[in-house]
């Protein structure tokens, strides 16, 4: 059985698109366990050297670790420095 296409998968194969543009998901590169950069955020929730919220569309993603810092961030894009030790979705 065929399963049928979602107007956003449609819509994402039709301008070649990736999914995560069209659905408007965060994407996170991991450099090691010392640095992650995350694309497609919504704002800074909270911030100390432990610990870094970050709002994204649908969830929030929590970083911890230590000696954690925002090496960069602009609108789009964030890049988290530091021992990160666990990232979860909230």
């Amino acid at each position: 059985m065929k399963k049928k296409k979602t107007d956003r998968n449609f819509l994402s194969d039709a301008l070649r698109l990736p999914e995560d543009v069209v659905k408007g998901e965060s994407l996170l590169t991991f450099i090691g366990r010392s640095a992650v950069r995350i694309e497609n955020y919504r704002g800074i929730l909270f911030y100390t050297d432990t610990n870094i919220r970050i709002q994204a569309k649908a969830y929030r993603l929590s970083v911890s670790g230590s000696r954690l810092s925002i090496r960069y961030y602009d609108k789009d894009e964030m890049e988290i420095t530091g021992k990160i030790e666990t990232i979860t979705f909230e």
